[in-house]
């Protein structure tokens, strides 16, 4: 048990709380129940009151106090009505760096609640609602640093693949670019790159690109716009497609709005600058 169960006047009994910027995304709950999905991030899980339950793939259901988690790997996580703490990162983004030697090959570990016994004080504050973006972003890079001082001077992966990710990501949402136009910027075949891309990040780029316009529609939903126009303006057909895409990558939508979620990101105004955004998601 990583700390006593506490009461706070800050977030209601029902809240859950979400940090999200680009490649990060921080989840706060007292009550976690998802169905079994895979996606793209890696995963750090960590119970904030008893331990919380998890079942992989077909395996038996097992209690853990905290998990990381590589990234496509089948699961699901019953807190049991304990706050509960999930961090997910992009495989392709730098905060990796500190998940990938933990795993040390394997798609799961399982660490000791002692791991991080002196943030006590920060998870209690983190569950009340008392962060700002900026504590909870360097909450993540502590707790990381804790668990892995020792990180990997680079990401894991080929050189051109990172490349080609970097490129992606300028063109989406405005833009869905090809196989081809991204091989021709990194000076692979589409062959290859198509085998590179799968083969270290475990999903294809077609995938990757649908799980970047889930990371703008988390932008746009921060900044208070309406299911139908979060599912237009990520490039969705309708809000039954965006709505489809995020239960099936992550499995948000059915924990997230059956009670109120405060969800703060940094999000795109209007003008096209970056700015905080905090909004209400009420059931």
């Amino acid at each position: 048990m990583l700390f006593p169960r506490k009461e706070s006047s800050v977030v209601s009994q029902n809240q859950s709380q979400v940090y999200a910027w680009d490649g990060c995304i921080l989840y706060v709950t007292r009550e976690h129940l998802n169905n079994a999905h895979a996606h793209f991030p890696a995963l750090l899980q960590i119970g904030l009151g008893t331990p919380f339950a998890i079942t992989l793939g077909q395996h038996v259901r097992s209690y853990h106090d905290i998990v990381v988690m590589a990234p496509n790997v089948n699961h699901s996580t019953d807190s049991e009505n304990q706050p509960y703490l999930a961090l997910l990162i992009d495989p392709d983004h730098a905060l990796y760096r500190y998940l990938h030697p933990l795993l040390n090959g394997e798609s799961f570990r399982s660490l000791p609640a002692s791991s991080l016994a002196s943030f006590h004080p920060q998870f209690q504050q983190l569950i009340a609602g008392q962060f700002s973006f900026d504590q909870a972003r360097q909450l993540v890079l502590d707790i990381l640093s804790c668990l892995n001082p020792n990180t990997l001077p680079s990401l894991p992966w080929d050189v051109r693949v990172l490349q080609s990710c970097r490129y992606i990501q300028q063109c989406v949402p405005q833009q869905h670019p090809t196989v081809a136009e991204v091989a021709a910027h990194v000076g692979l075949s589409e062959s290859r790159l198509m085998h590179l891309f799968s083969q270290q990040l475990g999903i294809s780029m077609r995938r990757y690109i649908l799980w970047l316009r889930i990371r703008y529609a988390i932008k746009l939903w921060a900044a208070g716009k309406s299911l139908i126009e979060i599912a237009l303006g990520a490039g969705f057909s309708d809000q039954a497609h965006y709505t489809r895409t995020l239960r099936s990558m992550v499995d948000f939508a059915p924990s997230m709005l059956k009670a109120k979620t405060i969800l703060v990101s940094d999000t795109i105004s209007n003008e096209g600058k970056t700015n905080l955004s905090k909004h209400f998601i009420t059931p």
